[in-house]
């Protein structure tokens, strides 16, 4: 028996979080975000989903010197796909398509984060989750497989993108 795509569903997620920075920011120069660590989990009607947005940012401290935090943001979500049943193969492709910041103080930003799922659902799973093969290929923008990335110069209050 060949394996095919039984069923493909859309998702999207919005990831809304404040970030705690470890030492005050002047201004935020540059953040980039993959999505690592996806699991699908399939029920009768539904696949369950969950990943992790990872997330490197680079701001400029009160010295004006570029520091570096890493944060790691769990997500999950659910979509409706008639068919689906236990024992189907899943496979995930995410694509970060908006990414907005504002540093809201010295010590915490704010970020808005919206991630596309494709989901698709194979008549068997020999293989269990499938993810696109290459070095960080499974996230894509605009049709790229490589980190999302915002450019910044944002200072307290405000924020810039540059795609």
């Amino acid at each position: 028996m060949s394996t095919r795509v039984v069923a493909e569903a859309q998702a999207q997620v919005l990831v809304d979080d404040t970030v705690e920075l470890f030492t005050p920011a002047e201004k935020i120069d540059e953040i980039r975000a993959v999505v690592e660590d996806l699991r699908c989990h399939i029920i009768p009607g539904k696949v369950i989903f969950q990943g992790i947005l990872h997330k490197q940012i680079f701001f400029v401290n009160k010295r004006n010197t570029v520091v570096h935090q890493r944060v790691d943001i769990p997500f999950s979500g659910f979509v409706d796909i008639n068919g689906a049943q236990p024992g189907q193969g899943c496979q995930l492709i995410p694509e970060i398509v908006f990414l907005d910041f504002q540093l809201i103080a010295p010590d915490r930003l704010r970020e808005k984060v919206v991630i596309d799922l494709t989901i698709r659902l194979f008549n068997s799973p020999p293989f269990g989750i499938i993810i696109p093969d290459g070095p960080q290929s499974n996230v894509s923008f605009r049709g790229n497989p490589q980190a999302f990335i915002v450019r910044g110069g944002a200072k307290q209050g405000s924020s810039r993108i540059t795609g």
